[in-house]
């Protein structure tokens, strides 16, 4: 959708909890925040909603969430988190019978292959919807 890329914009998950939800804070505050925050990792989302709960932001007034991996609190959390669910077992399955074609065929992995997996979107409160 032609957006600019910002490096500023990626926020490196760590193990802290108090550093996370601060980098996090550090972003939300300024005047030209983002409207929106796509999370890789599920367990950042907690981080997400506290931050914003301190900053008295609103999900999805004032910025929306959406969250790879569709843990069984998406739904429960206030507002309910969307979330993308990646079929990780049938990539891991299409991944190993490529391998295993090649090492029969002993020849290596052209990279030329590919394939569709469809993910899964679960519409939720978090994105206002």
């Amino acid at each position: 959708h032609q957006i600019p890329f910002h490096p500023g914009s990626i926020i490196n998950y760590n193990e802290g909890l108090t550093e996370n939800k601060q980098l996090l804070k550090d972003v939300l505050v300024h005047k030209d925040r983002p409207d929106g925050i796509v999370a890789t990792v599920s367990k950042m989302t907690t981080e997400f909603y506290l931050a914003c709960m301190e900053l008295r932001l609103r999900i999805p007034e004032d910025i929306k969430i959406i969250c790879f991996s569709n843990d069984s609190t998406a739904a429960i959390l206030n507002p309910s988190l969307t979330t993308i669910t990646h079929p990780a077992f049938e990539m891991g399955k299409q991944a190993a019978t490529i391998l295993f074609n090649a090492l029969k065929r002993k020849t290596s992995i052209s990279g030329e292959e590919s394939m569709m997996i469809p993910s899964q979107l679960f519409i939720r409160n978090s994105t206002g919807a």
